[in-house]
Parts: structure tokens; C-alpha cells; sequence
């Protein structure tokens, strides 16, 4: 027995009835608005091509026809047209004659002539006739000229103001030149700056100029605007005063600016800012006071007939303090060797790597000295390091490092001015 199945979906075949792909595609059209409804829709008055009509006579447009009719009366041949209207023709003298007498008759046109002012058969005193002396009385107004009022003249007030305006702020007008103020000792306005370039191409201006552009040798030239540069000239420097484009940087730098204090003022002298940071006691006053370490409190006080203070130290100098770079982090005794609080606010130089301040006063032996300076590229001859060794440990075997830099650095000096020769005789060094 065999089975016979049917496929799955619809059937496609031709004549199948609805389901095909064609029936799928194939939409109906969308319902139109009706018309008593589409003439008050925007889309209906304002389509493409078409005349606008209000809703209120769309029904008129159907009923009565008026989209085929024509308002008006319809011109026939031998009526007038608007070119013989505006184009008058050409009239003849007499006709002209004939025209003046007929307009004569208004008063209007005696009165008033045409391209001509009125005439009132008035006639005028001598002085407005002969001097042409002007009407009405000279007003406030009169005073000032109109050339005055439009070109204003500028007082002395006022140009020094606009010369104050363009020191502080830059205030040059349209189209002035920049001027900063210079001396010249030439005029600018014929010298040219620069030297002269090479006898090449439009006297090599050229070539110079490229060269600049470019960067002529080693180091390339960098061309920046004046703007940028007065920007990093104004702005905020690290370990400097920050320029305010007052012509500070003419002043010697130890000037002091402001008003002295009342107190520095005054003979003898007071106490001020200075002695209060630093202090101005005398040795008595820096004795330590008679009960330091003892009480002071009645009935609480230790009697003694020894000379002692009762209580722990605050620097134990009883405690043996052993090496301090062996010492304990969490050791936080005071032997009497911790870094003061000077050292905080302004450390010493190379503290940052790890120097200890007094090793730059440490005794070392010759050998030592010239070997250290050897590392940082002072070759000395043999002559010369002893030489300077005697200058730096004054006849001693031993010198610190400062002393030796301080002779190295008179050697340096007088190598680089010319008088080396001088410096080896004076010291007899061959």
C-alpha cells in the first residue's frame, strides 16, 4: 500500500488561486480622501501646478464651470493698447499753444508754475537779497560746525589717554603701525637691518633667506610667532618672578620694592618681620630657664640636695646611638643626631642623592681628591694636582673637597682667561 503526501504550504501552481508570489506583490490601491473632505487638506489646495482655491469656492470651481472662463471683455482689433497709452505721440507747437491757454484758466497753474517755486509777489528787504543773509536766529547747534561733529578734533586729554591704552593693552587704531617704543639711533624708517648677502640671486636675499627657513649648520632654525613667545615671556617660570611687562627685568635684582616698616624706620632699631623668623636673643636669654625639669607646684616638688633634673631626657644621651645608617626605623629616640628642622625647609645641596651635607667637608688624601675629580673629567697633569693639593690643604696632608673644587675651579678660571702661564709660575710648576 502506498502513502501519498501532501507538501507543505501553499500550493504555487499556475492557477492555483490566491497564495502566488504575484498576488503577494501585487497591493490594491490605497483609498482616496473623499472630495467634501479633501478640499479643506493643505496636500489639495497647494498641489504642484495647480491654481490654489480656497475651500469656500472648490464647489463653485465644479458647479458653475469657472475653470474655463475668462473674466473680462475680450480687446478687439482697433481699440487703444497700453503701448499707445504710455507712448504719447508726439504733439505739434500749436497743439502745445492751444493746451498752455486752457491750463491758464486754473490758479493753480498760474500760481505754481511747472519746474519753477512759487511765486507770492513778495519782495524781500536788501539784506537778504545783497549780504544773503541767512533766516532765523543762530542756535546752539550753530556753534559747532558739522565738520567738527563728523571729524572730531582730539585733545591733548585724550591722546595721552590713547597712548596709555596702547602700552597696556595694545590698542593700535586700523591700519597704524605697531610701535613699541624703541630708541633707535637710526631712523627705522630708511635703514635696513641685517648683513648683506652673498652676491647670488637678487643679491642673495635668497639664499640667506633659506638658510634661516632651513636652518643653516647643526641646529635647525625654528620661526615662531611673536604672539607664542610673548605668551612663554608673560607666563608663569619656574623659580622666577612672573614678568608683568612692567621693565622689571631692568631693575637690579636686589631692589626691594614697597615702604619700609615703621619699626626699621625708627632710630634704634625695633623688631620686625626679620628678627622674628630669625630671632634676636641674647645669651641670657637663651640660658635654659632655673626650673627646667623641676616642679614647680607646691606640695609636689622633689627635694634634693643634689643638683639633678628629675624625669627621661628628650635627647637621651644616656643611650649608647650606635651608626645611624644601621639605626632602626622604628627606633624613635633623639640621640642628639636627627636632621634639624632646618635641614627640612631648605635641604642642603645634594641632598637629593643620598649625600650626606658634611661630606663635602670630609679630610681626604691627595690620592683620593684626584681620583674623585678624574670621574667627573678633570684630567690634571701630575705638576698641577700637586700644586693644587698644596693650595687646598694649606701644607697638610689632608684636604676636603670643597677646598680642592674651590683651587681646581681658580686653575679653570685662569686657563679659560689667558693666564695659565702666570698661574704656573707663581707656583713653580714646570
Amino acid at each position: 500500500m502506498s502513502w501519498q503526501l501532501d507538501a507543505a504550504g501553499a500550493n504555487t501552481a499556475k492557477g492555483a488561486g490566491e497564495g502566488s508570489v504575484m498576488d503577494c506583490l501585487t497591493f490594491p490601491p490605497r483609498p482616496t480622501t473623499p472630495p467634501e473632505i479633501a478640499k479643506y487638506r493643505r496636500s489639495t489646495a497647494l498641489a504642484p501646478g495647480q491654481r490654489y482655491q480656497h475651500y469656500g469656492v472648490s464647489d463653485d470651481f465644479r458647479s458653475m464651470n469657472l475653470s474655463e472662463r475668462t473674466f473680462g471683455a475680450a480687446a478687439s482689433q482697433g481699440d487703444v493698447h497700453a503701448a499707445e497709452l504710455i507712448n504719447h505721440h508726439a504733439l505739434t507747437e500749436l497743439q502745445r499753444i492751444n493746451i498752455a491757454k486752457s491750463e491758464k484758466v486754473y490758479r493753480g497753474a498760474a500760481r505754481e508754475p511747472l519746474g519753477r517755486t512759487v511765486d507770492r509777489h513778495i519782495t524781500l528787504p536788501s539784506k537778504f537779497t545783497e549780504g544773503k543773509v541767512p533766516f532765523g536766529c543762530l542756535g546752539k547747534s550753530s556753534m559747532e560746525p558739522a565738520k567738527d561733529i563728523i571729524f572730531p578734533q582730539l585733545s591733548e586729554e585724550q591722546v595721552k589717554g590713547d597712548e596709555i591704552y596702547k602700552r597696556s593693552h595694545g590698542n593700535f587704531a586700523p591700519g597704524e603701525q605697531r610701535n613699541r617704543g624703541y630708541k633707535w639711533h637710526v631712523d627705522p624708517t630708511t635703514t635696513r637691518f641685517g648683513v648683506k648677502g652673498d652676491t647670488l640671486a637678487f643679491n642673495g636675499v635668497s639664499k640667506n633667506i633659506a638658510d634661516v627657513l632651513k636652518g643653516a649648520g647643526e641646529n635647525p632654525s625654528v620661526i615662531n610667532t611673536k604672539k607664542v613667545e610673548d605668551f612663554r615671556n608673560m607666563s608663569d617660570i619656574l623659580g622666577k618672578t612672573k614678568n608683568l611687562g612692567q621693565d622689571s627685568a631692568s631693575r637690579p635684582f636686589d631692589t626691594i620694592y614697597g615702604k619700609g616698616s615703621a619699626s626699621g624706620r625708627k632710630k634704634g632699631g625695633q623688631w620686625g618681620a626679620a628678627e622674628v623668623i630669625k630671632g634676636k636673643y641674647t645669651d641670657v636669654q637663651q640660658m635654659p630657664d632655673h626650673d627646667l625639669g623641676k616642679s614647680i607646684t607646691p606640695g609636689f616638688r622633689n627635694i634634693s640636695f643634689e643638683d639633678r633634673a628629675y624625669g627621661c631626657p628628650s635627647i637621651r644621651s644616656d643611650l649608647p646611638a650606635g651608626n645611624p645608617n644601621k639605626r632602626s626605623l622604628a627606633d624613635s629616640q633623639n640621640y642628639g643626631d636627627d636632621v634639624p628642622a632646618q635641614d627640612l625647609i631648605n635641604p642642603p645641596t645634594f641632598s637629593d642623592l643620598a649625600i650626606d651635607a658634611l661630606a663635602m667637608s670630609q679630610r681626604k688624601t691627595k690620592a683620593q681628591l684626584v681620583a674623585l675629580f678624574a670621574k667627573i673629567g678633570f684630567q690634571l697633569e701630575p705638576a698641577v694636582s700637586d700644586a693644587l693639593f698644596v693650595d687646598a690643604s694649606a701644607g697638610s696632608n689632608y684636604a676636603t673637597i670643597n677646598a680642592f673644587r674651590d683651587a681646581v675651579s681658580e686653575y679653570v678660571a685662569a686657563v679659560e682667561e689667558g693666564r695659565e702661564r702666570e698661574w704656573r709660575e707663581l707656583r713653580r710648576v714646570v
